[in-house]
């Protein structure tokens, strides 16, 4: 009997983080019933060879090869894999959303090792709209995956058409047991893989979410920081710091500051409610020879902001911690040179 081999293929922008999370976490209790879980590129798979391109951020790394090296190079390990696993290891699973729009890079390696597997290839598909918003704020924003400077929505959208129908017919011919899923009825991506693709309980094998679009607070900061470079800006550098400071997290959603203050309406507002008590005030101070409350003209201080005055303070705010820090370094420095 044929060993079962599922290949998730994406597409991009469908929670195909959180389903390699969840597969990557639970991967010994997936063991204890039969499942393997590969990798983005079958770095979960003891292989004595060192391709190297077999690691989670490998996918480059095989585009980059020769087409006949790497075709030869993938149908290797998936052999290897066939012939090394124990039988019980019924179901291999391999995820990576870069397939499906790239079919012919690894058609020759796939077909090679059909006779070995029964292939299943399972895949998400968005409605254009979301997926190109998301799309935007991932390469667009997030990852300046370009030169230049930072381009708007329609100047990114110019050249990214949205075709889909044409990888699902490449995928769906290929494979015997080719399935589809329509992401935007889904609620949980993750729990339905597990449930819906391997039939295991989401309950055993638990959900988890990972890469979700983080709020518009930290976006705008991903924006003004890329903005500074012409050149192409992976998002590691400022990802870590906004994490380390919780800027990830989902946050509320706030007022805008000045819509906060109170306005001189609100305040006069506010004395006419407690006009009774004002009274009863005025004449305990008034038995005690004190002055009463002069309420007749209104005391009100605006504290309302502007962009210039709040931008003013964070610089500032930076440049006492630049020099802090600047400080330190020389205090370091000393330190070290006096060992």
């Amino acid at each position: 009997m044929k060993r079962k081999l599922i290949i998730h293929v994406g597409m991009g922008k469908t929670g195909s983080s959180s389903i390699q999370k969840t597969l990557r976490v639970a991967g010994s209790a997936l063991e204890k019933q039969g499942f393997k879980y590969l990798g983005l590129m079958f770095e979960h798979l003891d292989f004595p060879k060192r391709y190297t391109w077999k690691k989670v951020n490998g996918w480059m790394d095989f585009l980059g090869l020769d087409r006949v090296q790497a075709h030869r190079e993938l149908a290797h390990v998936l052999q290897y894999a066939d012939d090394t696993l124990p039988e019980e290891m019924h179901t291999l699973i391999w995820s990576n959303e870069s397939l499906f729009d790239r079919f012919s890079d690894v058609e020759p390696a796939l077909k090679a090792v059909k006779s070995r597997y029964e292939i299943h290839v399972v895949g998400y598909v968005r409605r254009p709209d979301s997926w190109i918003v998301s799309a935007y704020m991932q390469w667009g924003i997030k990852d300046k995956s370009y030169t230049g400077p930072l381009k708007s929505f329609n100047t990114w959208v110019a050249d990214r058409p949205y075709v889909v129908s044409s990888k699902i017919s490449a995928w769906t011919e290929f494979s015997d047991f080719p399935v589809f899923y329509n992401f935007d009825v889904i609620s949980d991506v993750g729990a339905h893989f597990i449930d819906r693709v391997l039939f295991q309980s989401p309950e055993v094998i638990p959900s988890l979410r990972e890469n979700d679009t983080p709020p518009p607070e930290a976006m705008a900061l991903f924006a003004w920081h890329n903005s500074l470079f012409e050149g192409l800006v992976p998002p590691d550098e400022l990802e870590s710091l906004l994490k380390r400071a919780g800027l990830l997290d989902k946050m509320q959603i706030s007022t805008p500051y000045n819509n906060l203050l109170p306005s001189e309406e609100e305040v006069s507002n506010y004395l006419k409610r407690n006009r009774a008590e004002i009274d009863r005030t005025n004449s305990i101070l008034e038995s005690m020879a004190q002055p009463r409350f002069d309420l007749d003209d209104l005391k009100y201080k605006d504290y309302s902001v502007n962009p210039l005055g709040t931008n003013r303070a964070l610089l500032r705010l930076v440049v006492h911690l630049s020099r802090d820090i600047e400080s330190l370094k020389k205090r370091v420095a000393e330190l070290e040179a006096g060992k």
